[in-house]
């Protein structure tokens, strides 16, 4: 073979790997580009169902009361999404909710004592905060004798009302020594119970009102800095929710000599 042959020919073998080169590298950016329009539709798909999950929880477990923020209403797909609790008030309750407030007022500042209590309102109704010390020995969930007189006075305006009651227990930041309560997380649900005990078992109010919970030191008011601040943070507070479920709602009694005086907030 000549030499202009086998240059001929050795060109032509070169024009063919080049051609070869590429179609491979038409088919990598293709590949390329339908892996990241994959990776696109995926991510737009986990989007939806992270919305549809959060909504969910916000419903389940009222997050936005732990967060302090407004609840609002999604809509999608022209379907509502309602993220509010049943317990929480509306502005047609907080009339109804500042009047059941004064009269709680009231109650405490008739006592011949001053407790440390006070009463607020937040979204789930009205909130009585009673300081720990003045209702518990340092460590103990043993009601103070002391403490009986405003529980008393308090379930005396409680009971008029058929709206659920919650007890919350709280503890500050301290680590406790006790071989009862290893944490104070079990100090707090024992604090809890101890004054809702206290509400069914001598007050005498309806037990499936009540429920009690205990949130130790990981619901604080305020930082846990000083000692007043700690002080201010071991409480137990009485919730009195603006929901009446109509199978409770049936079995609390109202007394006939004080028709006028018995007000409670709508469901």
């Amino acid at each position: 073979m000549s030499k202009g042959r086998r240059q001929k020919a050795h060109g032509g073998g070169h024009d063919g790997n080049a051609e070869r080169w590429l179609l491979t590298y038409a088919d990598l950016i293709t590949l390329l580009m339908v892996f990241f329009v994959v990776l696109y539709s995926m991510s737009q798909a986990d989007s939806d169902k992270f919305k549809r999950i959060s909504a969910a929880l916000q419903q389940a477990f009222n997050i936005d009361v732990l967060k302090s923020q407004a609840t609002a209403t999604s809509i999608k797909d022209g379907q509502t999404e309602q993220s509010l609790a049943d317990n929480q008030i509306n502005d047609e309750q907080s009339a109804q909710v500042a009047r059941l407030q004064s009269k709680i007022k009231a109650v405490i500042d008739g006592l011949a004592q001053a407790p440390d209590v006070s009463v607020g309102i937040d979204r789930e109704g009205i909130v009585i905060r009673l300081s720990g010390s003045y209702l518990f020995d340092s460590g103990r969930a043993e009601l103070k004798p002391n403490s009986f007189v405003v529980l008393d006075a308090l379930s005396s305006e409680l009971r008029l009302q058929p709206n659920d009651l919650r007890i919350d227990g709280h503890t500050d930041s301290i680590p406790i020594d006790s071989a009862r309560y290893p944490t104070n997380w079990e100090l707090s649900v024992a604090r809890a119970l101890a004054v809702t005990r206290y509400l069914t078992d001598t007050d005498g109010l309806a037990s499936g009102r009540l429920m009690a919970a205990g949130f130790g030191e990981f619901r604080p008011l305020v930082p846990n800095d000083t000692r007043e601040q700690r002080a201010m943070n071991r409480r137990v507070e009485i919730h009195l929710l603006s929901s009446v479920p109509s199978a409770i709602q049936a079995t609390v009694p109202t007394p006939q000599s004080q028709p006028s005086t018995t007000e409670h907030l709508e469901p």
